[in-house]
């Protein structure tokens, strides 16, 4: 080497950890995930405490249809994700109403996500689901998303077995 530099050792440069914020610390806590079949009760809990129960459903057997979004081993979160050609369907999305509400917040739009991309993987070209007309909060959330409203209606239900 010639020069300014010659002989010198390059020095060799620390780079640090980007600073963790709170806001960083609460995302990472709240994870998304397949529910296994042993998820189902705590599936119909979460749908319990938003005042949907089904009397006789069997909870025993939800995989592969369901998402659930936990924080520290907790569930606080599911989504029922029907993929399907041309329309995938997104129904049951629901929250704890006593999680905290930046944890309802993020696993609200961690499910969306995780949702929409198990439904196009599926290789559905549209989303789809049910919304109360009474919530417009999730309008906006969903309008924010890039939603938009196909047709009014109301979730029916007839048992089967």
């Amino acid at each position: 080497m010639t020069g300014r530099n010659a002989g010198m050792t390059p020095s060799i440069q620390t780079v640090q950890a980007p600073k963790r914020t709170r806001a960083t610390v609460l995302k990472d806590r709240v994870k998304v995930r397949l529910a296994l079949d042993e998820a189902g009760p705590l599936i119909a809990e979460v749908l319990k405490e938003n005042d949907i129960e089904i009397p006789g459903a069997d909870w025993s057997r939800v995989f592969p249809h369901w998402l659930i979004a936990t924080v520290d081993d907790n569930v606080i979160g599911c989504v029922m994700v029907l993929p399907a050609k041309p329309i995938g369907f997104c129904e049951f999305l629901h929250v704890k109403p006593s999680a905290g509400f930046k944890f309802k917040a993020l696993a609200v739009r961690k499910l969306i996500m995780a949702a929409i991309a198990t439904i196009y993987h599926g290789g559905s070209s549209y989303v789809a689901g049910m919304v109360d007309g009474k919530n417009q909060k999730f309008y906006g959330v969903l309008t924010k998303m890039g939603f938009v409203v196909c047709a009014p209606g109301a979730t029916m239900i007839k048992r089967l077995r």
